[in-house]
């Protein structure tokens, strides 16, 4: 994919204002760690990133908001890839032990405490703390309600309170 997402940057021309290359170049890392904040696993987090900058590539010169349009990508990532870990996990039940995810990352602690959080929940968390969306950013992001939202974010707030506090 990273190989197939450089012969097309290469295609494309040099980087210059407003390119391909110098979006890329300036959220990489935000993609990437919003990735992981939302599936605790490095190598996953990678993938899911260039999965959607490959995705973005195709209509980056069409988008009026990159920005927006890369986390929705990421997000919408990570659910497929959810589901997929799922049927996957299902099948492989029969055969053999679960594997644990990898906890290598940016971060550590309260991350590990989010982590433990159903797959929504987490995501709301950090799109609002992380990425320090509004509750609107947030909906579009995960094609949700406002109000969708907020209901979320405090079902989380609780459960991670109850978590943190002695």
């Amino acid at each position: 994919c990273s190989s197939d997402l450089a012969m097309r940057a290469e295609a494309r021309g040099p980087a210059r204002d407003g390119s391909f290359e110098a979006f890329y170049a300036l959220e990489r890392q935000r993609a990437i760690g919003l990735a992981w904040l939302l599936t605790h696993d490095a190598t996953a987090a990678e993938d899911i990133a260039h999965e959607s900058f490959a995705r973005i590539l195709r209509r980056f010169d069409t988008l009026d908001d990159p920005a927006a349009y890369l986390r929705r990508t990421v997000v919408h990532e990570v659910y497929q890839r959810s589901r997929r870990a799922t049927r996957e996990a299902r099948r492989l039940s029969l055969v053999a032990p679960m594997a644990r995810t990898s906890t290598d990352g940016p971060t550590g602690g309260l991350a590990d405490v989010i982590a433990t959080l159903p797959l929504d929940q987490r995501t709301v968390v950090v799109l609002r703390f992380w990425a320090d969306l509004d509750h609107r950013a947030i909906g579009d992001a995960m094609h949700l309600r406002p109000s969708s939202v907020r209901s979320l974010l405090t079902r989380a707030l609780t459960r991670l309170r109850k978590d943190i506090e002695p």
